[in-house]
Order: structure tokens, then sequence, then C-alpha cells
């Protein structure tokens, strides 16, 4: 069970001093496990770890390839692979709000729903994307929610999120298979169980009323009411969501001067790579690893200079989308 932070908890400074969202924070009221603690933080170090080496070895073996010489960017291309991520913030803060309602049963402000969500997305970039859930547990109350169905609808929507978004990107490299070197598929590859197991939960998650869900999970969710916890309009807009992002991958490559085949064969790995950028804890807004992973993909195709300037072309192009989304919709 979670609460809020006790006020007299130390090293925090006067109760006036705490910034606002400080009584969001949840601590445990069980003891803690510490195997299971220690178990935990071996898993996030290792994944660190890993993310970091991989990132490392790719631009390492790339540089030396790299000829800003032979380096041609369109930036017509590159201004038009901007506007499908702004749509793309959009559709996914809608899908938010509507799992929000269906999660609480309760009508949720729309407009007031899909600012918080926006608003959440910029706080991706700090460490361990922490500014996440602190944003939007800030918010539960004024839209009418508990922050418990808050936290719930928060990991729901990442298993959705995942699933689509890895169905998607992995469909796209096998279908554009002919045209992208097979190292690009391999590279990716070990994603498949994770899709497998994120798919099959969010499919009953859809389509299993929630009466029927396990006494435990009632329980800690408090769930109410019946139905089915995730309304099947979340999948469609979690489609059109990655479906923004594999046209931005091929307008960026257009922009480095690929083929037009070889910019949709390269389109899965702009849905690919933020999903790897995701699970990398470790990594503000996945910064770095998504990056090594577009171009490592890409470099086979239109070779290290120009797979090095799409990867730096779509870190641009989100990070502006995610602030001139969220500019225009104060």
């Amino acid at each position: 069970m979670l609460k809020a932070t006790p006020a007299a908890a130390p090293d925090c400074g006067a109760p006036g001093d705490r910034p606002a969202w400080y009584q969001y924070l949840p601590v445990s009221t069980e003891p803690i496990d510490k195997p299971r603690s220690r178990l935990m933080l071996a898993i996030r170090v290792g994944v660190g770890a890993l993310a970091v080496a991989f990132v490392v070895w790719t631009f390492a073996s790339l540089a030396r390839r790299v000829d800003l010489a032979m380096l041609e960017v369109s930036w017509g291309w590159a201004a038009v692979s901007v506007l499908p991520l702004i749509f793309g913030v959009y559709v996914l803060a809608y899908g938010f709000a509507l799992l929000l309602a269906r999660m609480s049963q309760l009508k949720i402000p729309l407009r007031a729903a899909m600012y918080m969500q926006i608003e959440s997305q910029l706080a991706r970039y700090t460490p361990g994307k922490v500014g996440v859930p602190l944003v939007r547990l800030a918010a539960a109350q004024q839209l009418g929610v508990t922050r418990r169905v808050m936290a719930s609808a928060m990991g729901v929507e990442a298993l959705c999120f995942l699933a689509v978004g890895g169905a998607l990107g992995l469909s796209a490299l096998m279908l554009t298979k002919s045209h992208a070197p097979p190292a690009v598929a391999a590279q990716v590859a070990w994603l498949w169980p994770l899709v497998v197991a994120f798919t099959v939960g969010t499919l009953a998650l859809v389509f299993v009323d929630r009466r029927f869900f396990p006494a435990a999970v009632v329980r800690l969710l408090k769930l109410e009411g019946n139905g089915p916890l995730v309304p099947a309009t979340l999948l469609a807009t979690h489609a059109l969501y990655w479906a923004t992002w594999a046209l931005h991958g091929l307008c960026v490559s257009r922009a480095v001067g690929a083929s037009l085949d070889v910019a949709m064969a390269g389109s899965g790995l702009f849905i690919l790579a933020p999903i790897v950028g995701f699970l990398a804890l470790v990594a503000p807004a996945g910064a770095g690893v998504r990056e090594a992973l577009l171009t490592a993909g890409l470099a086979p195709a239109i070779g290290a200079t120009g797979a090095i300037a799409a990867a730096i072309l779509s870190r641009m192009a989100s990070v502006i989308a995610d602030f001139g989304a969220w500019l225009a919709s104060r």
C-alpha cells in the first residue's frame, strides 16, 4: 500500500521549503525486502551498464568512418519530419485521457487530462524519467482521480505503448527486409519475446472484464464497476502514434539522402529506437541509446555519416515537437 511521505521525513528541510510535488512521493509502509531491493538495484545497474557499453561501442566503431565532407542535408525534409511528431504528441495525450476515464469510470476533463499528459512528457528528460510519475501523481486530485488510479493508468499505458510499438516496428522491418540489410533485423530480434509478452498482457486488459481479474489485482488497484479495464481505442491511438514515428523516420532518412525504398525500410527502426530508449530507464528520454540503435541500424544502408546525421536530426525533431506541442497546448 502507498501513502504520502510523512511531513517529518528527515533530510528534506522544513515543510515550507519542499517542492509542491514532494508530498506525492510514494513510499512503502511495509518492511523493505532487502534481497528484492538488491536484486532490482543489480538489474538496473546491469541494464545501465549494457546501455552505456552499447552506446560507446556503436559510436566508437562508426566514428572512424564519418566523413563530414560527404554529408548533405535537405533541411526541407528535416523540417517536415517534425510535423508528424507534433501530431503524435496530441494523439498520445488523447489516448491517455481515454484510458484514465475508463479505469476510473469517471468523466475526466479531456483538455486538462491531455495538457497534464503533454506536460509530463517533458519530464521524461530527467534522469531515470522520475519526473513523469511525479507530474502525473501531482495532477491526480485536480483531475478527480486517486493517485492509485493514476499510477495504475501509467503502468497500463506503458504496457500498451510497448506492445503496439514493438509489434508495429518489428512488423515493418519484416515487411521491408528485402530493402534492409539482414544485420538490421538481427540487432532487434531480442525484442520479440518481450513484445509477445506485452501484447498478451495488453489484449487481456482490453478484452477481459475487470470482474474476472484475480482477487489480488482487484484489491491492489481497488477496481470498481465492470467492463474491460482498457478501451480498445487505446490500441488505435497508440498505433496512430507509432505511425507518426514511422513517417517521421521516412522524412529524416530522405533528409540525409536515402532513397525512398531505403527510407521506407528504415522506418521501423524509428519506432523501435524510442522503445529501446524507453526500456533503458537510466537514460533521460532514451538519450544516447536511441541514437545508437538508429545509427547502428541505418549505417549499413546509408553509411556512417548519414546514419549519425539522421539520429541527430531525429533527436532535434523530437525535442522541438515535445516543447512545441507543450507551448501550443498552453
